[in-house]
């Protein structure tokens, strides 16, 4: 009775390949892993996603090169251990020889070419078509070609080397990612050691002028300074990153107050686990120890506009994410997420990044434990179980660390409320003084105004009071000079564009009335602590949009509230008229050199300005310094030569925005130095 033997079909290897890996990158970064294996001092990747539903690949090394006799009896045998009468296999990455099989993950036709040192170059094609797949044809072939184009300059300069060119690659989906992330996601598959001594490059063309581009160095770029602690398992890697980040601060910001934050060294640490020794199973009385080697951090923050600011190196978007705790064996990554693995779920874990080595897990002289994934390993093996252990009671420690650390904001922040509590008491208290002091209309005695004041403090919370403190220039669209003037000026000085609204900056549309006005209005005047600045003018009072303005301030605001430019006394509507003190008629001929409307100037400019450090005051935030009035001399004394002087700043956007002229005839009068026009 003669023997049987097994046959593959096409469908066979294209579902061993699908199988195998979990997206592209994951495979491409096999097919690297490959060239490293030949001993290549070079590995490039090339990928054309001009069309992403039908990309072109190209991945190619100067490693060692295939023969004739290599590619037939070594490359198409699938299942073969590499390692066996391999020399230095211990260094080798790879050991099951399927990660050819990479290629048939990525594409049904691609091209394998490889040359030897000094031996003639050979072109396989593998043609895996839907057609072939559906035959159930059981004798998969490689063909040669005896000519197949190639123009990869790169390439055909090396003395020896293998390519292998993918073509119909199903990249969709991937499209979106940048050189940036793809080069993150392509080193994360090889560990720090390996980056370090081969050289891999990357080169991805997304539009025709990427071209011209050249290939760039993958490089690996982990954001230590975004870290609290850090726990390294030898020397050589302590010393690596402590060197890196020695000294480093990184910092988090309170939300409820933006210019604090906490702030504190990155802690380093070197700590030596206990030994694990595993017996062999083929030598009983032989064992073998697992060596620990790499680091695990905690992040400070995973928000990404917080974390970058203390690293730039730290990138997080929906195609990356650096925040896995990675295994690497033989230098090359073994478990994608060993958090997974350990099945912590304490708050603060999704913090934990880390990158271990544990060449125990894929040692020759123990049965191997990848799963068909070829992306995590068996984990009821003792060597996977040990690490887990290990594993789990560091990252515990380093949660109780992030778990401190907020603990002590929490403190801070506490703090900081009963300051800012305080500060919004103060503020209020001067509020009701303007108000309760001079309105003629509360009929109340002073004991009472005084009992009411007080019990309107004590009762008081923070929380109750608006923190968001804004400025809203109501104005005519066609009169927009003016307001430029103070809008640009309280800008340059440090007031800031979300503390003022408005609709006429950088000369933008309209905001649609009959949609918007409501909501623009009770978010900007009702919901925020708002001072309202009025333009009043002929075309204020046809405007709809300022009208609704003017009626939803009076209805809810005092008189004092509100402060009233305007250039003719007539054009104020009448309802906001009675009882209001901060009035300012000026218009685009106003002479602004006259001692009078400068100083009405500097009243409307701080008017604005103690509002919004009101705001700031309570939000903890730096104030702004107020403008300063000017005492202009008299006639005879400016005769003798007294000159007042002003602020070249309100002169120079004077001059910019409504009246030009006049930046140049206050220098010939000698009121400034006329140092911003030098600049």
């Amino acid at each position: 009775m003669e023997d049987i033997g097994f046959k593959f079909s096409y469908l066979a290897l294209k579902l061993l390949g699908k199988n195998l890996y979990s997206n592209a990158w994951a495979a491409l970064s096999e097919l690297v892993a490959n060239g490293l294996d030949a001993n290549a001092s070079e590995v490039y990747v090339y990928v054309d996603m001009r069309n992403n539903r039908e990309s072109v690949i190209e991945v190619f090394d100067n490693g060692n090169g295939m023969s004739f006799n290599e590619l037939k009896d070594n490359y198409v045998h699938i299942g073969r251990n590499r390692r066996l009468n391999q020399t230095n296999s211990e260094n080798a990455m790879g050991r099951k020889g399927i990660g050819k099989l990479a290629a048939l993950y990525l594409s049904r036709h691609y091209y394998v070419l490889s040359k030897k040192y000094n031996e003639d170059r050979y072109i396989y094609e593998m043609d895996f078509s839907k057609e072939k797949e559906d035959s159930n044809e059981d004798t998969p072939k490689m063909t040669a070609k005896s000519e197949v184009l190639i123009d990869n300059e790169n390439f055909l300069s090396f003395k020896s080397g293998t390519m292998i060119r993918m073509e119909n690659v199903d990249l969709k989906g991937y499209g979106e990612v940048s050189r940036e992330s793809l080069t993150h996601v392509l080193s994360d598959f090889f560990s720090v050691d390996n980056m370090t001594k081969q050289n891999i490059f990357l080169k991805i063309v997304v539009e025709d002028d990427d071209l011209l581009t050249n290939f760039e160095k993958v490089n690996k770029s982990v954001p230590f300074k975004n870290m609290v602690k850090i726990i390294c398992f030898d020397e050589e890697t302590y010393k690596n990153i402590n060197g890196k980040i020695k000294g480093n601060i990184y910092k988090l910001p309170f939300k409820k107050y933006e210019n604090k934050q906490f702030s504190k060294e990155t802690d380093i640490e070197l700590e030596y686990l206990d030994k694990h020794y595993f017996a062999v199973p083929n030598n009983p009385k032989l064992e073998k120890e697992g060596i620990l080697k790499g680091w695990i951090g905690i992040h400070s923050s995973i928000e990404t506009k917080i974390a970058e600011k203390n690293d730039g190196n730290y990138k997080k978007n929906k195609v990356y994410n650096p925040l896995k705790l990675r295994v690497y064996v033989r230098n090359k990554l073994a478990i994608d997420d060993f958090l997974r693995v350990i099945n912590n779920t304490q708050a603060f874990v999704n913090y934990i990044e880390g990158e271990v080595n544990y060449d125990i897990l894929d040692d020759n002289d123990f049965p191997d434990i990848a799963t068909t994934s070829r992306q995590n390993m068996d984990e009821n093996d003792r060597r996977l179980i040990d690490l887990s252990t290990d594993i789990k009671k560091e990252v515990t420690k380093l949660i109780q660390v992030r778990q401190k650390i907020s603990n002590e904001m929490k403190d801070q922040i506490r703090g900081l409320d009963n300051k800012s509590n305080n500060n919004a008491k103060e503020v209020l208290s001067r509020t009701l003084d303007k108000t309760l002091g001079f309105d003629d209309k509360l009929f109340i005695n002073k004991v009472d105004t005084y009992e009411l004041k007080n019990t309107i403090l004590r009762n008081i919370q923070g929380e109750t009071i608006k923190r968001k403190y804004r400025i809203f220039f109501s104005h005519s669209r066609k009169n927009r000079k003016i307001i430029d003037f103070f809008f640009y000026l309280l800008k340059k000085v440090g007031v800031k564009e979300e503390e003022m609204f408005y609709t006429s900056k950088d000369n933008k549309p309209e905001v649609q009335l009959k949609k918007d006005l409501a909501e623009i209005s009770k978010q900007n005047i009702i919901d925020t602590n708002t001072t309202m600045f009025f333009y009043s003018t002929k075309d204020f009072l046809k405007s709809e949009f300022c009208m609704f303005e003017g009626g939803a301030a009076w209805a809810t605001r005092t008189q004092k509230d509100f402060f009233i430019t305007f250039d003719k006394h007539s054009n104020i509507p009448t309802y906001l008229k009675p009882g209001n003190e901060f009035l300012l008629g000026i218009d685009e001929n106003t002479n602004l050199l006259t001692g009078d409307v400068y100083n009405r100037i500097i009243d409307a400019l701080n008017f604005l300005v103690k509002h919004i450090n009101s705001g700031r005051e309570i939000n903890l935030e730096t104030l702004i310094p107020e403008f300063e009035e000017v005492n202009f001399p008299d006639k005879a004394e400016m005769r003798r030569g007294a000159l007042p002087k002003l602020n070249e700043d309100i002169i120079f956007y004077w001059d910019t925005y409504i009246n030009s002229g006049i930046y140049e005839e206050a220098i010939n009068h000698g009121y400034i130095t006329g140092e911003l026009a030098k600049v």
